[in-house]
């Protein structure tokens, strides 16, 4: 038997799901154009129109001596029976032949108006010249027969017959025209919030303990992108780094936990390689994985930031340096390498001593025959020379050599952006992280932002930045870090727990 997944509103933020609609408002204008067409061709083609002429009748009775009489109750049942004589077939038969029809082309309803001495007819035919013709020959041909019956009282034309100038449904076709649009867009938003509840993202901090089946270790929260009006005139696209003055405070001490964890994992583990990956493009793992290593170095620690991105590198960009066309890690990988040669292709930071051995983009044949084997030596090579080597790898469902680079690692962390790839290909990522040589620690949830907090901010966050550039994915876009509590309480908490964490370092 089928399970159906059940759905947990603590998944969910509001500010996803506006997102989403957003992203996909284009559906909403279509669906309303669509629901307009669908009701004006209903009417068009599914109902056939229909116009009715009516004639107002008023029945006068005489006495037996001739004289009129207006008596009311007597001329009650008079009137009836002059509708059903009207009504009948011989009635419609001789209006037919009056027609020049074989039979009478529309249909006949008549009302006698209770306590009057009122009839109206009705006549209702496909077109209005039809309706009147056929009220007229129902006007010439009653009265042979109406005579018959009633010798005593006669029909005396008061009103029509009328010319019908819309058909009987305009006015409910109109109505439904105009509430079509409202409906049609109505419905594709509500359809448009169910998709993005059936997307199972990783919406929340709640959420992505219970969808993903690894550890949370850090969520890093928004960051605006430009801090200033003139920053946004400027446009100036800056990589999100934890020693720029502009990046706030919440952020910094996030990616400071996230160095804690790697400090323990290399004293009780013996951990110095370290993986990091993503599922998709535009994650932001590029910024992380450099933040990452300029917190590891700012402890003094000898730390080596590889760019493994051999189709479109990003650690050029984000530390704005060019890697040399004839000594960087993706010429290594092809071309081989020397103790020499490789030492005198990593960049040192002199203002921050992180290490940085960049790569250029690969022809696709030779990208593509990267392999465990051609990684290893080189990997060897600079085990030997550094504390902390962080590799920042390609997307794990557009290319395997993350994994091939994990086989080789130590240990492997998966960046998760907020409301991106669905929970199954997360955990699908982290499966294959998972049966690798290495220790797969945990995945890091990314550029998370919620209703609450942007309707009800507890204070400012920080700044922000952009990153994006061609080749089908970018890299570090529009992301950040940002906190509800106070400044100063957030200050204490964090120094805090740095404190206990380097206490349980030095032990």
């Amino acid at each position: 038997m089928k399970e159906h997944r059940k759905i947990e509103w603590a998944n969910y933020d509001l500010l996803c799901i506006i997102r989403y609609i957003l992203r996909h408002f284009w559906m909403v204008p279509v669906a309303t154009l669509v629901a307009v067409m669908v009701v004006y061709l209903f009417f068009s083609i599914a109902i056939t129109p229909s116009y009715t002429s009516s004639v107002t009748f008023a029945v006068t009775t005489k006495s037996a001596t001739g004289t009129t009489v207006s008596n009311v109750s007597v001329t009650d049942t008079i009137v009836e029976q002059f509708g059903e004589v009207i009504a009948s077939d011989l009635v419609r038969d001789a209006a037919a032949k009056r027609m020049g029809l074989s039979s009478f082309p529309a249909s006949i309803s008549t009302e006698a108006p209770e306590s009057t001495n009122i009839l109206l007819l009705d006549v209702t035919a496909d077109s209005p010249e039809l309706a009147y013709k056929s009220a007229l020959a129902l006007m010439d041909s009653h009265g042979e027969y109406s005579k018959k019956v009633f010798t005593l009282a006669y029909l005396d034309n008061i009103n029509g017959p009328s010319v019908p100038i819309a058909a009987n449904n305009s006015s409910t076709r109109s109505t439904l025209l105009k509430f079509s649009a409202p409906i049609g867009a109505a419905l594709i938003i509500l359809l448009l919030v169910m998709m993005s509840i059936q997307a199972d993202t990783i919406q929340t901090t709640d959420g992505a303990k219970r969808q993903v089946d690894g550890k949370l270790l850090a969520t890093i929260y928004h960051e605006k992108k430009y801090p200033t009006l003139r920053s946004f005139l400027r446009h100036r696209k800056q990589a999100l780094l934890i020693t720029s003055p502009t990046c706030s405070f919440y952020y910094t001490e996030t990616l400071h936990q996230l160095r804690v964890r790697l400090e323990h994992a290399r004293e009780r583990k013996g951990y110095r390689v370290f993986t990091v990956t993503s599922c998709n493009e535009n994650e932001g793992k590029s910024t992380i994985a450099a933040n990452i290593a300029l917190s590891l170095a700012q402890k003094h620690h000898r730390v080596l930031l590889v760019d493994a991105d051999l189709r479109k590198p990003a650690q050029n960009l984000i530390f704005q340096s060019t890697p040399d066309p004839n000594a960087n890690f993706g010429y290594f990988l092809t071309r081989g390498f020397t103790a020499d040669s490789l030492k005198k292709a990593i960049i040192r930071q002199n203002d921050s001593g992180l290490h940085i051995l960049l790569t250029r983009t690969l022809r696709r044949k030779d990208a593509e025959s990267f392999s465990a084997s051609s990684f290893r030596p080189i990997l060897q090579a600079l085990r030997r020379e550094f504390d902390y080597i962080i590799v920042d790898t390609p997307p794990m469902r557009m290319f395997s050599d993350a994994e091939v680079i994990s086989d080789a690692s130590d240990a492997s962390l998966l960046v998760v952006r907020q409301d991106l790839a669905p929970a199954v290909i997360i955990n699908d990522s982290i499966d294959a992280l998972s049966d690798s040589p290495a220790e797969f620690m945990g995945f890091i949830l990314n550029n998370v932002r919620s209703f609450r907090a942007t309707v009800m901010p507890a204070g400012k966050y920080g700044y922000g930045y952009g990153y994006g550039y061609g080749y089908g994915y970018g890299y570090g876009k529009n992301y950040g870090y940002g906190y509800g509590h106070k400044k100063k309480e957030a200050k204490t908490i964090f120094r805090k727990r740095e404190k206990k964490e380097d206490k349980k370092s030095n032990e």
